[in-house]
């Protein structure tokens, strides 16, 4: 068994044994029910939105605000109209490819491939 399965299944015993020991007492209990006394009233509607429609959508809008003002806030660099300030990357070949040619011996041939010809 591979240390990975061992861990996940370790970790899923751990959690069925605190699972267990937590309702592990009479049904009546686990709901918070004591002899001879009614269950109280659940929560009202306006905490019932609160608790299940604004919580989870402030803490979507802050999420969205920690990701999005950043960029808003931080300016780019190059803008239309304006010139480009960066230097300039060279990402094709050797920059003059016909010199290249040129300055290449009969040796230097370059070869590819998985296993270094064609």
């Amino acid at each position: 068994m591979s240390s990975q399965r061992l861990r996940t299944c370790l970790m899923a015993a751990v959690a069925t044994a605190s699972l267990s020991a937590c309702g592990s007492d009479q049904p009546g209990k686990q709901l918070g029910y004591e002899d001879g006394v009614a269950p109280v009233e659940g929560i009202s509607l306006l905490e019932g939105l609160g608790l299940y429609v604004l919580a989870p959508l402030a803490i979507l809008l802050a999420v969205f605000a920690l990701v999005w003002l950043p960029g808003v806030v931080r300016s780019s660099r190059y803008r239309p109209g304006r010139g480009w300030t960066a230097a300039p990357l060279w990402f094709g070949g050797p920059p003059d490819p016909v010199a290249a040619v040129e300055q290449a011996e009969v040796g230097d041939m370059v070869r590819g491939g998985a296993s270094g010809e064609w």
